[in-house]
């Protein structure tokens, strides 16, 4: 009878197991880390489990996440995800406290973008777009650099960003890495 009931319970989620299978990604994914790989806590579900879909097909190339990911199934990706959803993100760190005129760039240039739009007014994301508030700055100016160069498309500033130079993508890494997340 509680098959009929729930059909799909053993296609939902787990938090709890995704913890335990996590453990793997917080190798490179978390705030202490010197690979400029971007957190995954306080990130959205949906977003999670798109991104890593894009890199296990191979949409999204990165060697080594396409290796840690092959192997997981549908569910351990959307018990991941819902691991890595359900925490709450550290604030980022800075080797130096960046400087006020750069943060200040940084907020004009997220305005002027429309970062919000998307993103939310307080930049943590939501549903199919990832949190910015608070992420490892030198990986945000990485993937602002791709959109720069075409190698990677954004939905929004794939035509706005290649006109963004070093220093204006450098200060919205540094934005948003500021925010509380």
């Amino acid at each position: 009878v509680l098959a009929l009931v729930f059909p799909f319970s053993d296609a939902c989620a787990d938090a709890r197991a995704g913890e335990k299978k996590a453990q793997v990604c917080l190798l490179c994914h978390r705030v202490e880390s010197t690979v400029g790989a971007p957190t995954l806590e306080q990130q959205p579900s949906k977003y999670l489990v798109t991104q890593t879909h894009a890199y296990k097909s191979g949409k999204r190339v990165f060697y080594q996440m396409q290796v840690n990911v092959e192997r997981l199934s549908t569910k351990d990706i959307q018990d991941i995800s819902d691991y890595f959803s359900s925490q709450r993100a550290k604030p980022a760190r800075f080797a130096t406290e960046p400087d006020a005129k750069t943060i200040a760039l940084g907020a004009a240039s997220a305005k002027q973008l429309n970062c919000a739009k998307c993103h939310s007014a307080d930049y943590r994301g939501g549903k199919d777009f990832p949190r910015l508030a608070g992420q490892v700055s030198t990986y945000l100016v990485r993937q602002i650099a791709e959109f720069k160069r075409g190698a990677q498309p954004h939905p929004a500033i794939s035509g706005v960003a290649e006109k963004l130079n070093d220093a204006t993508i450098e200060a919205l890494g540094v934005y948003f890495g500021k925010l509380e997340p």
